[in-house]
């Protein structure tokens, strides 16, 4: 067990550090305005939001750039969201509201929101981005300077991640190692690879390639509605890329524990049809082992000092990376120091999913219920190659 520990800590060390040595980090500095310009319309779908979205569009508005419009969605909120967002638009002409009242069939709530942005639009570059997100001025101009600089026509921002929720912080840590190896992270820029990356937060993409890839049409189903817009262009063959954006896009995300656990649930839409759940489960104990044998040779330094010594060694190296990921991530260091804690907890958080997520065959999502069956019809991301050529994962 030693052995399978140290060689799997040593492969997701070598793919953690390549990962945060190729991805380029937004800093947000404001640069002064040029005629040729490309137009950006920002689509900021928004739903029940009133607790966040005010501060949240705000700070989106800080930015004066002339040449980026904004264009709200009020999703059939229940609450004050609409009336907000309406108040907000009458300040800044640059902000324009669209209210959704019905859903049509075979949509997603959140993707139909974005397709009304999209037909209300009229930028080179849309950014596709949650209305519970916080940009500081002079993000989005840099986005599109880099994409432009890297010849690219999708870049997704990964943002720092804010929450009350004390359990969220304590899985944020392995959370983060999670996104980078099942995502490959490290590969999303590279065109041989079919890794992708979307952010909810921080998507950008070029309007033509987009449209051009299918649009929001081919992700009328697709519950990883940010990851399928990569996917749809690394599959019409564009480039894309992602960059680590923590000192200028900052994330209000799920400040209740339960609503974080209801809020990933989604993903058993996702959970293969020919795998067993219990074959799943024991997959998730069997990683939470791996990534635990550090600190389970440390724990038995009595039995062997030589053991004892390694696993002092590797739990060192284990804390200090978690510490580097965190640094980029823009998330807490000191819950990344509580390594064994944190493994522990997402482990059972794991478990819960896979024994109780979607077991009637349905989800709820956004105040929907969708049968499974019916989104992994329509789904374009997959965990695995069942009836795809696409293999990829899912963002913050």
């Amino acid at each position: 067990m030693l052995a399978a520990g140290l060689l799997f800590w040593i492969i997701q060390s070598v793919l953690l550090l390549l990962t945060l040595r190729v991805l380029p980090t937004l800093r947000g500095g404001v640069r002064p305005c040029r005629d040729d310009d490309a137009l950006v319309s920002v689509i900021i779908p928004a739903r029940d939001e009133q607790t966040v979205v005010e501060a949240a569009v705000r700070s989106r508005l800080a930015d004066h750039d002339p040449r980026i419009e904004y264009i709200a969605i009020n999703d059939r909120s229940n609450d004050s969201t609409g009336l907000i967002l309406d108040h907000l638009a009458a300040s800044d002409d640059r902000l324009h509201v669209e209210h959704v009242s019905e859903l049509p069939q075979q949509w997603l709530g959140k993707v139909n929101a974005m397709q009304v942005g999209l037909e209300r639009a009229r930028g080179e570059w849309l950014l596709l981005s949650d209305a519970d997100v916080f940009v500081e001025p002079g993000t989005v101009r840099e986005a599109v300077d880099l994409a432009d600089s890297l010849g690219v026509v999708h870049l997704a921002a990964i943002p720092s991640i804010r929450s009350r929720s004390l359990g969220l912080q304590f899985c944020l840590a392995p959370l983060q190692r999670v996104l980078i190896m099942l995502v490959r992270l490290w590969s999303v820029q590279d065109p041989h690879s079919d890794a992708a990356m979307g952010v909810g937060a921080f998507n950008l993409v070029r309007r033509d390639a987009f449209e051009a890839a299918g649009g929001f049409e081919a992700l009328r189903l697709e519950v990883i509605d940010d990851v399928g817009v990569a996917v749809l262009i690394k599959e019409h063959g564009g480039a894309t890329t992602a960059a680590f954006a923590a000192p200028c896009l900052h994330l209000s995300w799920y400040e209740c524990f339960g609503d974080f656990i209801s809020g990933i649930e989604r993903g058993t839409a996702k959970f293969p049809t020919w795998c067993p759940r219990w074959v799943m489960a024991g997959f998730v104990l069997l990683l939470a082992v791996l990534d635990l044998s550090p600190f389970i040779a440390l724990a038995a330094w009595g039995l062997s000092d030589v053991v004892g010594w390694i696993g002092l060694a590797a739990s060192s190296w284990v804390l200090l990376l978690s510490v580097l990921v965190s640094t980029r991530f823009g998330t807490s260091r000191l819950f990344a120091l509580a390594a064994p804690l944190n493994t522990i907890l997402l482990a059972l958080v794991g478990l819960r999913i896979v024994f109780g997520g979607a077991r009637d065959g349905r989800i709820t999502w956004r105040g929907n219920e969708y049968d499974v069956a019916d989104l992994r019809r329509g789904e374009r991301v997959r965990f695995s190659r069942e009836g795809s050529d696409n293999a990829t994962g899912e963002s913050p």
